[in-house]
């Protein structure tokens, strides 16, 4: 897969950790530079000078011992690393180009914590302008598969490549979802299916050796993906915007993320 970089926000917390090393991988098997980024809140600075350098010189230790942990796992990675001021979504969204993807981490690992921990994951996915992987603190090494979240006809191509791509890299299966409410089942049957139908062409075209399974569901969306996901690699979903308001997620991503229990990855046009 070609990408230009991968733009990780790092602030010495477990769950940045675990962005960074779900970043620090993906960079090095894509061939991709990683950049670390860490942002200084700016109301340090309305707090006196004092605590303005204060929290730059802190920033500049975390972001030392990030370049440390990367550079002693992948020696040949082309690492870069900024010191940033600003609110961290739209800091790292604006350091973002075409083909970059913004990594970050999450302490939200499931719905029993509530809602409030998976918040800046909405943040980010709000400000991004590309694709933002979202990692929860969860232990990768014995999940396989990965999981796509099939939206409706117009994204169902775009999240079907990206996700077949990642389970080619991976060597694992894909699993096309497709939520609906409980009264569409009862009608056209090819009509439910044809987002489907176009997701799994699309993931042939990119992987046609991989094992593609499709299911309909008729749970909530965000309950199928996330039960889907539980013990996947991968979830990669689409923006999800609906309604005439065309708001920047749609209801399903919003409680993906807040609820994430495997790395989310949200891919736009």
């Amino acid at each position: 897969m070609d990408h230009s970089r991968y733009l990780v926000g790092v602030d010495g917390s477990s769950p940045a950790g675990a962005a960074l090393d779900w970043a620090a991988r993906h960079a090095r098997r894509d061939g991709a530079e990683l950049e670390l980024v860490h942002v200084v809140d700016p109301e340090a600075g309305m707090m006196g000078i004092d605590l303005q350098d204060e929290a730059e010189e802190a920033g500049e230790r975390i972001i030392r011992e990030a370049e440390r942990i990367v550079h002693d796992a992948f020696p040949e990675l082309a690492v870069s690393a900024e010191l940033a001021t600003g609110v961290p979504a739209w800091t790292l969204a604006q350091r973002a180009h075409d083909g970059d993807t913004i990594v970050v981490g999450t302490g939200k690992t499931g719905y029993a914590s509530g809602r409030l921990l998976g918040s800046r994951s909405v943040q980010f996915a709000l400000a991004a302008p590309g694709s933002v992987a979202v990692v929860p603190e969860v232990d990768l090494r014995f999940r396989e598969g990965v999981v796509a979240g099939i939206d409706r006809a117009e994204t169902a191509a775009l999240v079907a490549r990206r996700a077949a791509e990642e389970a080619k890299e991976r060597g694992t299966r894909l699993t096309l979802i497709h939520a609906v409410p409980p009264e569409a089942v009862r009608g056209a049957r090819s009509r439910v299916e044809g987002p489907l139908v176009l997701a799994a062409e699309a993931a042939r075209q990119v992987a046609d050796h991989i094992e593609i399974r499709s299911r309909i569901s008729t749970r909530p969306a965000a309950e199928a993906l996330l039960d889907a996901s539980r013990g996947a690699a991968l979830l990669v979903v689409g923006p999800g915007s609906t309604g005439p308001a065309r708001s920047p997620i749609g209801s399903t991503l919003h409680g993906v993320l807040i609820n994430a229990n495997a790395p989310v990855l949200v891919v736009r046009p």
